[in-house]
């Protein structure tokens, strides 16, 4: 235990679990948005065939971070015990169900010869689970009690919600590069749509921090994330306010705009919102503050797990 002299932060979860994360949420709101699409007729199908094939390579490259970060891959099965009190165990079956769903989806959509009907119902399954993907990830984190800063109701609105702006913006990423005509006419509705996105996932992000504060220990997480330049610059600047601008400009000047400007301003502003996704993640992370124990009048904090073990730290004050 140490003096609460300077709140200390957790050192576990660190870029690996950030990019899980972020890669988790893109395949589950490519999915998502995808599979929306697809019943909004045939101007957006370009955009449903991109998200169908963005989805699953991203929940697969996320789920082998995860396991870099575990440590021991071969043991990765265990993970999926007991469901019935574990987070990580129901995590690993909703995610688990979703990419077989994922794949299942593009084979059919892409390769196969299923009717409307069929593909409609896997649609409506595959965003069932795609959700819980997403919302699982907050979920997670709010179930570690030791981590004040996580443990509200918001972070699984925040993640669901984040997650669907960078799958969309994945999605925009993936018709500037097929650069064709149906995807350039594809583009002028996902700007309207990824505007609306932004600027929901701006309330959430707001309401959250709001909610953080009113408490000591979360807090302290929200003044360091606030303070802290990567997240400032790198988040609400460049992946919130700038993409925000950049697709309303393309929404209102598309008509009449020539091919390399629409290109060049989607590409941007597809880029930067998903940087800003995986900045978000990463600053949730790294700037949750341990607890604070009040014993007798005086405070104290929980601190990190030194990575040398040093002999002169012990359970007892020096004598």
């Amino acid at each position: 235990m140490d003096p609460k002299v300077e709140g200390q932060i957790q050192t576990e979860w660190r870029w690996l679990i950030a990019i899980y994360l972020f890669l988790g949420g893109v395949g589950g709101g490519a999915y998502t948005i995808a599979a929306i699409n697809s019943f909004l007729g045939e101007a957006l199908e370009p955009s449903t065939i991109v998200g169908l094939w963005i989805s699953f390579p991203a929940l697969i490259i996320g789920s082998l971070c995860l396991l870099a970060d575990l440590g021991q891959p071969t043991k990765a099965v265990l993970a999926g015990m007991k469901p019935g009190t574990s987070w990580i165990a129901r995590g690993f079956w909703i995610i688990s169900i979703f990419m077989v769903v994922a794949m299942i989806h593009t084979w059919l959509a892409l390769f196969g010869n299923a009717g409307e009907s069929l593909l409609r119902i896997v649609a409506v399954v595959g965003v069932i689970f795609a959700v819980s993907t997403m919302g699982y990830t907050g979920i997670l984190l709010g179930a570690s009690k030791g981590i004040t800063f996580w443990r509200s109701g918001a972070v699984p609105i925040v993640f669901v919600i984040s997650a669907i702006v960078t799958g969309h913006f994945a999605i925009m990423m993936g018709l500037v590069l097929l650069n064709t005509p149906e995807a350039l006419e594809a583009l002028r509705p996902m700007a309207a749509e990824a505007a609306a996105l932004v600027v929901l996932e701006v309330l959430a992000i707001v309401f959250f921090l709001q909610m953080a504060s009113r408490h000591p220990d979360p807090r302290e997480s929200v003044e360091r994330l606030l303070s802290n330049k990567t997240f400032v610059i790198g988040y609400v600047l460049g992946g919130l306010v700038t993409p925000l601008v950049l697709m309303l400009l393309l929404y209102r000047e598309m008509v009449g705009t020539d091919a390399g400007t629409i290109l060049a301003m989607s590409g941007l502003g597809a880029a930067l919102g998903l940087m800003g996704g995986l900045i978000l993640r990463w600053g949730v992370l790294r700037f949750g503050a341990l607890p604070t124990l009040n014993v007798a009048g005086f405070e104290f904090r929980r601190v990190a797990r030194p990575k040398e073990p040093k002999p002169e730290i012990g359970l007892l004050p020096p004598q």
